[in-house]
């Protein structure tokens, strides 16, 4: 299955459409040979990768609850909304044990995608650039004022999402001329295509990052469009919820998240066959 990419968008707790979509391509034994994610995509692609069925629905429902995961207390105080160490290091390592050596014996490439904090660009983390695993994929899903920073090689790092949040373009760049795109939302929130002149306009002159937080919505809204554009080609195959189909990003009632994830199974079961025909017609079935 030569130059087909498979593009997995973050969204926080919404991943959990993520993680139903992969379930299933695991259970039909499909892996394409190259995987880029952002955030919340990343901890579902490394679950995919370690043909871990059911890991990314542990992940975004199992410990929510708990305080250790999500304090809402600490919007008050300095502290984290998230527990970071307790997401990325507790769980992965002792409560439900990644599967590392299947991982890194995958032959899949795996590229997760974070932000620079102080030139507001990205930057990409090869599979054999991430020794440490969930410290490369806790810098992606790390959004700013709401986790702290990361750092790696020397670098802080924050959410990839604020410069690839559908990162196509890299995929494209390295060579995949189709790809199978994963969304988390159909469309851009209603209130980001209202009201991106005042965002524009608020941040104007402001610092780097900022900057990139200010085009983060504009790429947001083109990388769909970009998305729609070849999958009129024929050079995407999208899989996304339904329009009006949606949860908020820190969505903590269980039966929103198990419903949002039997979406995404249901999704990727509904158009599978399609799918297979997508990849037969380019010769990759």
């Amino acid at each position: 299955m030569e130059k087909v990419g498979l593009v997995l968008q973050g969204g926080g707790m919404r991943g959990i459409y993520t993680a139903g979509v992969l379930d299933y391509f695991m259970e039909q034994d499909l892996y394409i040979p190259y995987v880029i994610a952002v955030s919340a995509g990343a901890c579902n692609g490394a679950a995919y990768l370690a043909r871990q069925h059911g890991l990314g629905k542990i992940m975004h429902t199992k410990y929510i609850h708990d305080p250790r995961y999500f304090n809402l207390a600490h919007l008050f105080s300095s502290k984290p909304l998230f527990g970071m160490d307790f997401i990325f290091d507790e769980i992965p390592h002792k409560l439900e044990p990644f599967a590392f050596e299947r991982f890194r014996e995958a032959t899949e490439q795996f590229v997760v995608v974070a932000t620079d904090c102080a030139t507001g660009e990205a930057v990409f983390f090869g599979k054999e650039e991430c020794d440490n695993l969930f410290h490369v994929i806790r810098a992606s899903c790390s959004l700013p004022f709401v986790s702290s920073k990361v750092v790696i090689n020397g670098r802080e790092l924050w959410d990839g999402g604020i410069t690839h949040p559908v990162p196509l373009q890299k995929s494209l760049l390295d060579g995949n001329q189709r790809n199978i795109v994963i969304l988390t939302s159909s469309s851009a929130p209603g209130w980001i295509v209202r009201n991106l002149w005042r965002v524009e306009r608020f941040f104007t002159g402001c610092n780097q990052l900022q900057q990139a937080l200010i085009r983060h919505f504009r790429m947001f809204i083109e990388a769909l469009e970009q998305v729609r554009q070849l999958q009129r080609e024929g050079k995407a195959f999208v899989i996304a919820p339904p329009e009006g189909s949606f949860i908020r990003g820190f969505e903590r009632r269980q039966e929103k998240l198990l419903h949002y994830y039997n979406q995404g199974y249901e999704d990727a079961q509904s158009s599978y066959v399609r799918l297979q025909t997508w990849l037969k017609q380019n010769g990759d079935g």
